[in-house]
């Protein structure tokens, strides 16, 4: 029986331009995961031409790598993977839809169905995690950027090894990212790095939030709440973990209001399915950290009804 990516392995080999994709607002793993592939192919396969496309988490560009720019006629030529994104409709470069063929690794539940060649795997913690393990399974030859890329992913996506399903395999992966001589202390210096803004934006938060009946923990950041540190959305829209962990607390959750009235949704829990509401409203991910995006929110009265719909997981989750 063949490994689960085998045909998109088979679709690498086949295909001499290759083009990898992540989602919007990109966290670590959608960047790592992106740009580790991208390396491991070019340094397995050198006669292809690669590209990573996407933006985001810019202060890593100088310790790591960045992305690519390339002209309309590449990507219309090229072998589309989407690494760490459930849709292609979540993901930024919409010249994706011009590829000769799209394909997709992922560790997301599903949401919608994806046509074509898909290796979704929701027993990983992270896309780094199933690309480490694609590339010690096949012996590919690896450097110490890919591994530390690969090392950034796992890291973050599992809260620091904090959350399921951190496993063995995790660890064992893990082990063999550090024997190729990563450093992540030097990483991590620049990722954690906050300015005094920053902290007082994040105070204000927790100074914010609130509990619903079933201790569902809420907040709502709009765009005054962030200007006044001279902020930007970009740079405060993943905080809700400022809010999380509250002793008898299962569920907590941050709404941040965009300018042009979009709202970013943070789920979290340590237990309770909060996947199952994000998909409710067009978003996705796990069973205990998803997210979605609400367009046109004037107020936050939609984001009182998901406030509604948690707290019923919770009351639920209590029986």
């Amino acid at each position: 029986m063949g490994r689960p990516y085998s045909k998109i392995l088979k679709l690498i080999k086949q295909y001499d331009v290759i083009t990898i994709y992540g989602h919007v607002n990109p966290d670590c793993d959608s960047f790592g995961s992106e740009l580790a592939l991208r390396e491991l192919i070019k340094l397995n396969f050198p006669k292809k031409k690669v590209f990573a496309l996407g933006y985001g988490i810019e202060h890593l560009y100088k310790r790591l790598t960045t992305y690519d720019e390339v002209d309309d006629e590449t990507i219309k030529q090229s072998l589309a993977i989407i690494c760490d994104c459930s849709e292609i409709s979540r993901v930024p470069d919409q010249r994706i839809t011009t590829a000769k063929q799209i394909v997709k690794i992922d560790h997301h539940i599903e949401s919608l169905p994806f046509i074509g060649e898909k290796w979704v795997d929701t027993g990983s913690i992270a896309c780094c995690q199933m690309i480490a393990q694609m590339a010690f399974e096949k012996k590919w030859k690896m450097n110490t950027l890919i591994a530390e890329l690969l090392y950034l992913g796992i890291c973050t996506d599992s809260g620091r090894f904090r959350y399921s399903p951190t496993n063995d395999k995790t660890h064992e992966i893990v082990a063999k990212l550090f024997r190729l001589g990563i450093n992540p202390k030097t990483i991590f210096d620049i990722l954690y790095l906050s300015d005094e803004a920053y902290v007082k934006y994040q105070a204000l938060l927790v100074s914010k939030f609130k509990r619903t009946e079933h201790n569902v923990i809420y907040c709502f950041a709009d765009v005054p709440d962030y200007k006044q540190f001279g902020l930007e959305f970009d740079q405060i829209s993943k905080n809700v973990n400022v809010i999380g962990n509250i002793k008898g607390c299962p569920i907590w959750c941050l709404f941040t209001r965009k300018e042009d009235g979009t709202i970013r949704v943070e789920f979290r829990s340590n237990g309770p399915d909060v996947q199952k509401v994000a998909a409710k409203y067009g978003g996705g991910g796990h069973r205990c950290a998803a997210g979605a995006r609400l367009e046109n929110q004037k107020d936050f009265k939609l984001a009182m009804q998901i406030v509604n719909d948690l707290d019923e997981v919770a009351k639920e989750a209590s029986k």
